[in-house]
């Protein structure tokens, strides 16, 4: 007994490492999944816009701790120089909010300018390197460059703040401040930062995931799965009531398209069986009906040698009808088993087919008056199939116009020639074809209201006109009539 293909993946996967394995597992899941690829992508969507923010506000971040230190600093500066006699500050407490002020600024030196002086007020200028000059007397600039060189600082380089001095008569003061001071607050600041975008990446992500979900993926599943279902048994229809479809985007016009199309193809499913019907029920009836028209040919052959010339003209046509049946029935079962009758195209005088037409169906309808205009002109086409398909158009016409108790029924063929193309009219002032089966009108099977109908006629006709290199169409239906264009390859001269 072989293996499952799961069991046999899930061993090809044990000698890889742990983390590579995981690694393929995860590539798999979601390349494989829309809903877990839709909800990785929108976290990982949030978390960039997140980035592009996160370095301005990093920056921001750092001009406010310096002024908030510039702000300190002038408090201390006025405390320790300007108003110290004044109030009769004591010395531990200056001391005190010295070693205060030290510790909420990370300032190791403080000092004053007074025309050209130094006056220290806090610290000793440190032995390191001044890396950063900013000068908050310019207003708030951010400086992403000095952000960036403060957020990785290592070492002994020192910022320099310049500040506005709120002492009367100085110029301004100095402090410095380790860089590696700053770039601690920096990243302790990133990391609340990140931690905050990840739980809104991962917050909004799921209110994305879950709004996707219900109104796409969860759709999208269904809609898959009945693909699958369909593929599987496309002949068997589901069962119980339809789900309504009301949704107007476009997942309700593809659920509406696949709907259509899963009718379409069970019609044609359906449509299928029956000619496989047509075809066996017409291989068990052919060889019976041919000896039952091998009967009537020789009837009919003995008739057209009757001394009589009426009886010997009526022989020959009921010869040549019977001849005619035998090839119907042929064809008919070549159509079934969906092999095309190859056209044998010779070259076939319009008038001359027409003019036969006319004879058999005002034998077989004698109140229906059929009128020809047709020039002399020659087809490339097989007369035979020729005058199948005149015959189909005409006798429908003809039944049409006699179920419906047309007055004075009639039928008109007429033709002109179009370059290199004979165009065939064949119309009628019937009652018209009815609106339902105006589009599906050359499919097989397609029957309007007379019983007794196949619906082949049209269908047959269509195939053989284009088997011959023309074409038919409906030109025009309604009250007033129908009528048929047949085109044909007019014929070259001899």
């Amino acid at each position: 007994m072989s293996p499952s293909p799961r069991l046999s993946l899930f061993r090809a996967w044990l000698p890889i490492p742990g983390p590579a394995r995981y690694a393929l597992v995860m590539r798999r899941l979601f390349s494989r999944n829309l809903s877990a690829l839709l909800l990785l992508m929108t976290i990982g969507f949030v978390l960039l816009a997140e980035l592009l923010l996160f370095i301005p506000s990093l920056a921001s971040f750092r001009q406010e701790g310096l002024e908030r230190r510039g702000r300190a600093a002038a408090l201390v500066a006025e405390s320790l120089t300007g108003s110290e006699a004044a109030f009769g500050m004591s010395r531990e407490a200056s001391d005190m909010l010295s070693m205060q002020f030290m510790a909420q600024t990370d300032a190791e030196f403080l000092a004053t300018f007074q025309d050209g002086r130094t006056i220290v007020i806090l610290g000793a200028p440190p032995p390191g390197q001044i890396a950063v000059v900013t000068d908050l007397r310019d207003g708030s600039q951010l400086s992403f460059m000095a952000t960036a060189m403060e957020f990785f600082a290592s070492g002994d380089a020192y910022l320099r703040l310049i500040a506005a001095s709120p002492v009367e008569g100085h110029d301004r003061l100095e402090m410095l401040i380790p860089c590696a001071a700053i770039g601690a607050e920096l990243r302790a600041y990133a990391g609340r930062i990140a931690l905050l975008s990840v739980l809104i990446a991962l917050f909004v992500g799921a209110l994305i995931y879950f709004a996707m979900l219900r109104l796409i993926v969860s759709p999208v599943r269904k809609l898959a799965a009945e693909m699958t279902a369909f593929r599987e048994a496309p002949e068997q229809a589901r069962r119980g009531p339809a789900p309504a479809l009301t949704r107007e985007d476009e997942i309700g016009q593809l659920q509406r398209e696949f709907r259509e199309m899963k009718q379409s193809l069970r019609a044609a499913f359906r449509q299928r069986e029956r000619l496989a019907g047509l075809g066996l029920s017409v291989t068990k009836i052919n060889h019976d009906l041919r000896n039952v028209l091998s009967t009537a040919l020789l009837m009919a052959d003995r008739l057209s040698l009757s001394d009589d010339p009426q009886l010997a003209e009526m022989g020959e046509r009921l010869t040549r009808t019977v001849e005619r049946g035998v090839g119907l029935t042929e064809e008919v079962l070549e159509y079934s088993s969906a092999r095309e009758p190859e056209p044998q195209r010779e070259r076939v005088s319009l008038r001359a087919v027409c003019d036969e037409v006319a004879s058999d169906l005002s034998t077989a309808f004698p109140r229906v008056r059929v009128t020809r205009n047709i020039p002399a002109v020659f087809v490339s086409a097989d007369p035979e199939q020729l005058h199948r398909i005149l015959s189909n158009l005409a006798r429908n016409a003809a039944e049409a116009m006699v179920h419906a108790s047309t007055e004075r029924p009639q039928i008109r063929f007429t033709a002109e020639s179009v370059g290199e193309t004979v165009i065939v009219t064949i119309s009628d002032n019937g009652p018209g074809l009815p609106e339902s089966v105006e589009d599906r009108l050359f499919l097989p099977f397609t029957r309007g209201e007379r019983d007794g109908s196949t619906g082949l006629g049209l269908s047959i006709s269509k195939e053989l006109a284009e088997g011959m290199g023309g074409s038919l169409e409906l030109m025009e239906t309604g009250p007033g009539g129908t009528s048929f264009i047949l085109g044909l390859a007019a014929a070259k001269p001899n």
